[in-house]
């Protein structure tokens, strides 16, 4: 392998780091979207106490729930008492009826967002629409971000995934034809022409598993030693993994048809031999 294949190899090592590095940007943000809907607790106000109990049995039912707090109606106004420092005591607050408070978070991930929708509807069968508290608008625009992430991270690895499959594939056999080119013109001698044809196969093999495997390496290393949370998404290096593939077939392909046609072009013509009229009188 010369020095012309190595800048090749780097060039697409250096292209698919970029690829990650920019999947893991992708991810980082996503994460924070998540943990802003982390930060949006669901609000319900019962007012009929009866129903606290199902709903809390209900609500225990439901998986990837963050916590679930219930506090009595007395509880809760005492505690918005001290929080904003109003003038009123305990004795004053005594006779009123206030509706007792159940707070719901979730966690900061996809599942989340399915579990928020499953405690709507149940705490919508025991509570009126009016007593609860989503924080909808905020949560909305949240939803709606992570929407043109995901948008935006589809258009980007299509568009990355085209521009590596047309760099892997070019790069390789602009330097498979050099290598040709200068053979037919006898520039090289025939050695290094066998040299290079045994080198086909670790060329193929090398330019496969290197720079993907390189990238995604690379990448759970730091994941391991901390560096950094695995946060690009796993099939983002399996496209890199299976446009490694796909390219190098089509690359392995186009290579055998062409040597095929060189072989073709290089042999010897194959020349008829007709008897002459003289031997044919003879005969």
């Amino acid at each position: 392998m010369n020095a012309r294949f190595y800048l090749i190899l780097l060039l697409l090592s250096i292209l698919f780091g970029g690829w990650t590095y920019l999947a893991h940007n992708h991810g980082v943000f996503v994460e924070k979207c998540y943990e802003d809907l982390a930060q949006l607790p669901v609000y319900a106000y019962v007012a009929d106490t009866t129903s606290v109990t199902p709903i809390m049995e209900g609500l225990g039912r439901i998986s990837d729930v963050a916590t679930i707090e219930h506090e009595t109606g007395f509880q809760a106004a005492m505690e918005l008492i001290g929080a904003y420092g109003l003038p009123l005591t305990e004795s004053t607050v005594a006779d009123y009826q206030f509706p007792d408070l159940i707070t719901i978070t979730f966690p900061a991930q996809k599942a989340g967002i399915a579990a928020k929708t499953r405690v709507m509807d149940l705490l919508r069968t025991y509570v009126r629409e009016d007593d609860l508290d989503s924080q909808s608008n905020a949560y909305s625009k949240v939803i709606a971000e992570l929407k043109r992430l995901g948008h935006r991270n589809l258009v980007f690895n299509i568009f990355a995934g085209l521009l590596m499959f047309l760099v892997f594939i070019f790069s390789r056999l602009s330097y498979e034809m050099h290598i040709y080119l200068k053979q037919k013109r006898k520039l090289i001698s025939v050695v290094d022409v066998m040299r290079h044809n045994k080198l086909n196969a670790a060329h193929s093999w090398t330019m496969l598993i290197v720079p993907a495997g390189l990238a995604s390496g690379l990448y759970y290393l730091g994941v391991y030693l901390n560096r950094w949370h695995s946060l690009a998404s796993w099939w983002s290096f399996a496209t890199m993994g299976g446009l490694s593939l796909v390219a190098t077939l089509i690359i392995f392909f186009n290579l055998k048809a062409y040597e095929h046609d060189l072989v073709l072009q290089n042999a010897e013509p194959v020349v008829v031999v007709t008897p002459s009229a003289e031997e044919d009188s003879d005969a």
